[in-house]
């Protein structure tokens, strides 16, 4: 009989399974539904897992992408009607792709290859997330890497608005340098920025400070983590992460009226919600974490707005070698 890695038909596979079968049988009567769900969601994630996508997005054709940092499929398709740029519900859902990876870390990695360095010298990368300093550092293959998170981060906030990165994406793009320009903003990925409270830890007592979003002491309690344990709504926090949403699209009409060309609106990742026992995003590419949208859109440079944010001398304003890890954790990331 021939084996399969789905854990079925192989001794290893059937032996796993007894084994949780076991385990279900000794839970007490108040556990079984709990036991249940652990066995749905292991058998699922050898069953139902997909795989991660083998090619980048230097694969399409594209001028401007855009990134909106852990925006799920359904998320999008749910605000799209409030904007009528966008395409219908049903549009952006039959449009999704497939991610090269489930954190944005590893996206930049399995993106940026070496294997294409002449696409990327043509390509300027203008960033919101911190996880650009592991990932790519300075020996990148990329034209231009504008890492905005280090001169523009709202410590208050803990994250980076979308107007900074907006205004330094539209100057890159006019001045032509680039055959690409990628864009990638945090939003909607949490700290929710009209909705604080909802992200683990939050202390008003140190406002102002990476510590006010995240308590070291409470590692891994982020807001997904919240709603697993049951201290939080779901549709509570699923409003605050599509309020998010919406503050990273208004950026992205802005965006739109002030570079030429075809504009790729997408996801570095999704978010999962519970689906198969996961939250957050690790890099496990189950379903909602793996397809992410893809609409392409037609941008036109009308002149509607004149970038006026200078890198250096926002620099000059503040500490550029910020704590990495400061920001990372306000986001949610504690490793």
């Amino acid at each position: 009989m021939a084996t399969r890695g789905d854990g079925f038909g192989d001794a290893s596979g059937g032996g796993r399974l007894m084994g949780v079968g076991r385990f279900v049988r000794k839970m007490p009567e108040r556990g079984v539904r709990r036991s249940l769900e652990v066995v749905f969601e292991w058998v699922g994630r050898r069953v139902w897992m997909g795989e991660f996508a083998d090619e980048t997005v230097f694969e399409r054709e594209w001028d401007v992408l855009v990134l909106l940092d852990a925006c799920r499929v359904d998320l999008l398709a749910e605000v799209a009607p409030e904007y009528d740029w966008l395409p219908s519900p049903e549009a952006v859902d039959a449009a999704a792709i497939d991610s090269v990876a489930g954190s944005s870390k590893e996206w930049m990695r399995r993106t940026f290859t070496p294997a294409d360095r002449e696409g990327l010298e043509n390509t300027a990368y203008v960033t919101g997330n911190p996880f650009s300093a592991a990932a790519l550092g300075d020996d990148h293959p990329l034209g231009l890497l504008d890492e905005v998170w280090r001169y523009a981060w709202d410590d208050d906030l803990g994250s980076i608005r979308p107007e900074p990165i907006t205004d330094r994406a539209i100057a890159v793009c006019r001045e032509g340098d680039y055959d690409r320009v990628i864009v990638h903003y945090m939003q909607p990925h949490v700290p929710f920025l009209d909705r604080p409270d909802l992200h683990a830890g939050y202390r008003p007592e140190y406002w102002g400070s990476p510590d006010s979003v995240v308590d070291p002491a409470e590692t891994g309690l982020d807001v997904w983590g919240r709603v697993r344990r049951g201290e939080l709504a779901r549709d509570v926090v699923w409003e605050a992460y599509a309020d998010n949403l919406r503050t990273g699209l208004g950026s992205v009409a802005t965006l739109r009226r002030n570079v030429d060309g075809t504009l790729a609106l997408s996801a570095d990742h999704g978010n999962a919600m519970g689906e198969l026992g996961i939250w957050g995003h690790p890099d496990t590419p189950v379903s909602s974490i793996r397809r992410v949208p893809w609409v392409e859109l037609e941008a036109r440079d009308e002149g509607t707005t004149v970038p006026t944010l200078d890198p250096e001398s926002a620099a000059d304003e503040r500490t550029v070698d910020a704590d990495v890890q400061d920001r990372l954790a306000s986001l949610g990331y504690t490793e």
